[in-house]
């Protein structure tokens, strides 16, 4: 079966808490649970990268019909879209990670959020390296739930 992904950013309308991203999560993860969604969001320094994947009538439902239009978010840009073999989080209705920022400055080709996307010294190659970031995030995972 023919899996879905897709890529975020959004800012924060209003920062969130560590009590609201709990909130947020559980909420997230029964819904996502329904609808055979999994993949991973990331917070930090009032920014949300999330990785989506599923069918894909569930994950465009979500993005575009609920996300696009959830007042918690602004500055949506829609980073990668398209179908892959199988599911990073296969495991996960919605893995979570709050980003240090320090440590972000640190990753190599690391695009801070703020920088405008029609900046002409934009990484072209940022998505890929992001998308990479990920795989790496969910194998760490993996192993991590393996060894335990």
């Amino acid at each position: 079966m023919t899996v879905f992904q897709l890529i975020y950013r959004s800012q924060a309308a209003i920062p969130f808490s560590e009590e609201s991203l709990l909130t947020l999560l559980e909420k997230c993860r029964e819904a996502n649970s329904r609808q055979q969604i999994t993949g991973i969001l990331l917070y930090g320094n009032g920014y949300f990268l999330q990785l989506l994947e599923g069918s894909m009538d569930a994950v465009c439902d979500l993005y575009y019909n609920h996300i696009a239009n959830d007042p918690r978010h602004k500055n949506l840009t829609l980073l990668y879209q398209m179908p892959v073999k199988e599911r990073l989080y296969p495991e996960w209705s919605m893995a979570f990670r709050a980003l240090n920022p320090e440590k972000n400055a640190q990753i190599v080709g690391f695009t801070p959020a703020q920088q405008d996307a029609q900046d002409s010294s934009r990484d072209l190659l940022a998505p890929l390296r992001l998308l990479e970031m990920v795989e790496g995030f969910a194998l760490e995972l993996r192993n991590r739930h393996t060894a335990e």
